[in-house]
């Protein structure tokens, strides 16, 4: 176990960012926050997944929509514990444990806000290992782990709670009331287990967001190679060098799409 406090927040939002390879929105959207809750509830505590007992009921709180559509319409906090307390409700029992959807990009940030908030501790795993757009595109997925029930809450006050059949029409439905909630909606959902975490989440990947931010951080303060540092850390390799010469965005039925051009080179 250890503590995820207010000075680890820069490093982790940066790290996440990387993993999220352009996919789950700005970490930074959410950091300000957390790093208030953090100051104000004191640090969270985070176990590795081998750490839980059997079982621990675990579940994730996260946000669903498109990136574009979050940086103007900030995240608040209210409907981030809605989400939360209406699966509970529906549930019938608290939930003991948070656990991160994806470890790259705003879903990285936003589960300490709901640890901070209610005082409970988080796992460092996620259900990706990066970004990723849509529910079922995921590690619980594919060890049979139900995403559903599914519970989905806004900025207005309206709670909704979804059973689905399976995990692709969790997120057909599930996406279709977050246009509904105004292209963003807070979520809670894949329900398990402290066994069933062990084996359908990819652990240890809070911690790796962390060292890849931190390694980058120090590079810049001492005048290195950040990506030569972040490469480091994941044991990677360059593959390509260039420049963004331009960028087209577009949002549409709650995605960020949009497509980028890079002039480069191979490097030798």
């Amino acid at each position: 176990m250890r503590e995820l406090g207010v000075e680890s927040l820069e490093a982790l939002a940066l790290g996440a960012a990387l993993l999220g390879t352009g996919g789950g929105g700005d970490p930074y959207i959410r950091a300000p926050l957390a790093q208030e809750d953090l100051a104000e509830w004191g640090p969270v505590d985070v176990f590795g997944p081998a750490e839980i007992p059997d079982d621990a009921v675990c579940a994730m709180s996260a946000v669903m929509g498109a990136p574009t559509v979050l940086v103007e319409k900030l995240p608040g906090t209210n409907e981030q514990l809605a989400a939360f307390r209406a699966l509970e409700r529906h549930l019938g029992r608290e939930i003991t444990h948070i656990i991160c959807a994806e470890v790259g990009g705003l879903n990285s940030t936003l589960p300490i806000v709901t640890a901070a908030r209610t005082g409970l501790p988080m796992v460092d795993c996620d259900a990706m290992g990066r970004a990723f757009p849509e529910i079922q595109m995921s590690t619980p997925t594919l060890h049979g782990i139900s995403a559903s029930p599914i519970a989905l809450a806004d900025d207005k006050g309206n709670a909704v709670v979804i059973d689905a059949v399976d995990n692709d029409w969790t997120e057909t439905m599930a996406r279709s009331i977050a246009v509904d909630m105004g292209a963003a909606a807070f979520i809670s959902l894949f329900v398990q287990s402290g066994a069933e975490v062990k084996k359908a989440m990819i652990p240890s990947t809070l911690g790796l967001a962390e060292r890849i931010g931190a390694a980058i951080l120090d590079a810049r303060a001492s005048g290195s190679d950040p990506v030569a540092a972040a490469m480091e850390v994941v044991g990677g390799f360059r593959l390509f060098e260039g420049k963004v010469v331009d960028v087209e965005r577009k949002t549409t039925a709650v995605f960020a799409r949009g497509r980028m051009q890079i002039s480069g080179r191979v490097p030798e």
